[in-house]
C-alpha cells in the first residue's frame, strides 16, 4: 500500500496529452520500486474515467514519456486488471495540477531506509555540444553513498536522493561505482558507449540489503 501511495504522487504529472501544446511539459515517469504493478487512469478534471488505462500494467524499471499540461487532472490507480467502472480505486487523486514548459523526471523509488518515496528531478535539457554527451547519475536506492568513476577517475559522490551531471566525450568510457574516497568497488567496471549530443540518465534503484539493487539507464536526445 505504501508503494501504491508513492505511485499516486508520481502520477500527479504522468497523464494524457491535454492542454496547450506550446506550453506542454515533457515528463518521464520512471518506476523504480521493486514488486509493484498497477493500472493508472488519468483524465481531465471532472471528465469520465477513460475506458482503458492511461498507463496499463506499470511495472518496475518501466519509463513512460508523455507530453502533458498545463491543466488539472484526475488520477485513479487500480490493482492491475481491475474494472475501473465497478472497482474502487486503491488511490484516487482529483484535481492534480500540471505545470507548463519544463522537462521533469519523476521517479518512484526507495529512500535510504527502504521506504517507498518519490523524487521529482528537473532535467537540464539544454543542447549538448557536438562530440560530447551529458550524464546524470541519480542515487535513488536503499544503499550507502556511492561514487562514480569514469576511466578510473573519481567524478561524482552522491547519497540518496541526490544527483550530479557531467559532460563526457562521445566515446566508450569504463564506468564503475565505488565507496566514496575509498576506491572499494560496488559494481564491476562497465564500458558504456556515449553518443554525441545525447543525454544519459543513470538511476541506482532497489535495495542492497533486500537483494534488489539495480540500475535504469535512459538515453535521450
Amino acid at each position: 500500500m505504501r508503494a501504491l501511495r508513492t505511485l499516486a504522487f508520481l502520477m500527479l504529472m504522468a497523464v494524457a496529452t491535454v492542454g496547450s501544446a506550446e506550453a506542454a511539459s515533457r515528463i518521464f515517469v520512471i518506476h523504480g520500486i521493486p514488486g509493484v504493478t498497477v493500472d493508472v487512469y488519468a483524465s481531465a478534471a471532472g471528465a469520465p474515467i477513460p475506458p482503458t488505462p492511461t498507463i496499463p500494467g506499470f511495472e518496475p524499471k518501466q519509463i513512460v514519456d508523455v507530453q502533458a499540461g498545463p491543466g488539472t487532472f484526475d488520477i485513479r490507480i487500480y490493482v492491475q486488471g481491475a474494472d475501473p467502472q465497478t472497482a474502487t480505486p486503491v488511490i484516487e487523486v482529483l484535481g492534480a495540477a500540471i505545470p507548463d514548459n519544463v522537462e521533469l523526471s519523476i521517479l518512484a523509488h526507495l529512500d535510504a531506509s527502504a521506504a517507498p518515496t518519490a523524487t521529482v528531478y528537473q532535467n537540464d535539457n539544454s543542447p549538448v555540444q557536438a562530440g560530447w554527451a551529458r550524464v546524470s547519475l541519480r542515487h535513488a536506492a536503499d544503499a550507502p553513498a556511492v561514487q562514480l568513476t569514469a576511466g578510473g577517475v573519481p567524478k561524482l559522490a552522491l547519497t540518496n536522493p541526490y544527483f550530479g551531471d557531467l559532460e563526457v566525450p562521445a566515446t566508450t568510457i569504463p564506468l564503475q561505482l565505488q565507496v566514496p574516497f575509498e576506491g572499494t568497488p560496488i559494481t564491476p567496471v562497465a564500458p558504456l558507449a556515449f553518443a554525441s549530443g545525447t543525454r544519459y540518465f543513470v538511476y541506482a534503484i532497489g535495495s542492497v540489503a533486500g537483494g534488489t539493487f539495480d540500475f535504469i539507464l535512459q538515453a535521450v536526445r
